[in-house]
């Protein structure tokens, strides 16, 4: 009896354990994402660079495309890249999922450029005998713009953070440039918290708006930096916006310095660490006190012995 409550206890963990991998392995792609399509043209030079690309970051997982002979990782194998069932996905959903990354799939936003992304999904097509699902996307596109500008309007009452991208047409009309993703972040004491969720992209009018953390701290003021930029920077360029808002919590910044922690400065070291060096200085200068006073002992000695 004992032995059937301890399998069936495992069994229920078993199961427990599968039904969360299999649910963390779901992916929740925004719908402004889904829209968006390969910028570059399915040429055989594109291809070529997509399959490199490929060979690189992805074979060692997901195996040759089209070849269904990926790593059997338990308990859920990587997809098989090159099949139908994968493909019938638009662009801008495998670009969304390379870039993001979930569970045992890495994250490939910093790692791999965006003109390598979009090669890799052009390599990825070849393998596409049936392109009509991804032609019922509606696709973005944008007319051939300069003078692109990145404006920001902040609503200090609700805590929102709308941005505007627009360029200027060959005829001179200032347009909204759709489909375009923003980051939103946060300057932090080491480094940029990201706030800009899973939506960030801009629609029809070149807008889009965020909803600030409430419950993030600034300075005494509720200061924040912000920073807000084109993540996509390979059509229009490097573009960016600093801006200093009243959006955080007023906080009374706490310098870790001044407390005695392990990364303190000598005057607020742990009592324990200074006891530590004081005594190991003043041990090793003895040794070598005793040492040299046993060197001047030697003549002394020498002369007892005759």
């Amino acid at each position: 009896m004992k032995n059937a409550i301890q399998i069936i206890a495992s069994l229920f963990l078993l199961f427990a354990f599968t039904t969360t991998v299999v649910s963390a392995q779901e992916w929740s792609v925004p719908a402004s994402a889904k829209k968006k399509q390969n910028p570059y043209e399915a040429s055989t030079k594109n291809m070529s660079s997509g399959k490199k690309v490929y060979n690189i970051n992805c074979k060692s997982c997901h195996g040759d495309a089209g070849m269904a002979n990926m790593l059997p990782l338990q308990p859920v194998a990587p997809t098989d890249l090159g099949s139908q069932a994968f493909l019938v996905q638009s662009d801008g959903e495998i670009f969304y999922k390379i870039n993001k990354g979930q569970g045992s799939m890495p994250t490939f936003e910093k790692t791999l450029s965006d003109e390598d992304k979009w090669m890799v999904i052009s390599y990825l097509r070849s393998f596409d005998k049936n392109k009509k699902v991804s032609e019922k996307i509606a696709e973005v596109k944008n007319p051939e713009v300069s003078d692109v500008k990145l404006l920001l309007d902040i609503d200090k009452e609700n805590k929102k953070i709308a941005a505007l991208l627009t360029g200027l047409t060959n005829k001179g009309d200032r347009i909204g440039l759709q489909g375009i993703e923003l980051s939103f972040k946060v300057k932090r004491s080491f480094g940029y918290l990201d706030i800009s969720g899973d939506d960030a992209y801009t629609n029809k009018d070149g807008k889009a708006e965020i909803q600030f953390p409430i419950d993030l701290p600034g300075d005494r003021e509720g200061h924040v930096n912000l920073l807000v930029k084109v993540t996509d920077d390979a059509f229009y360029g490097d573009i960016t916006v600093d801006r200093v808002a009243t959006l955080g919590l007023p906080t009374d910044p706490v310098n870790p310095l001044d407390e005695r922690a392990m990364w303190g400065t000598r005057a607020n070291a742990p009592i324990w660490i200074v006891l530590s060096y004081v005594g190991g200085v003043i041990s090793i200068w003895g040794v070598i006190f005793l040492v040299l006073f046993q060197l001047i002992q030697l003549p002394k000695l020498a002369k007892n012995k005759e």
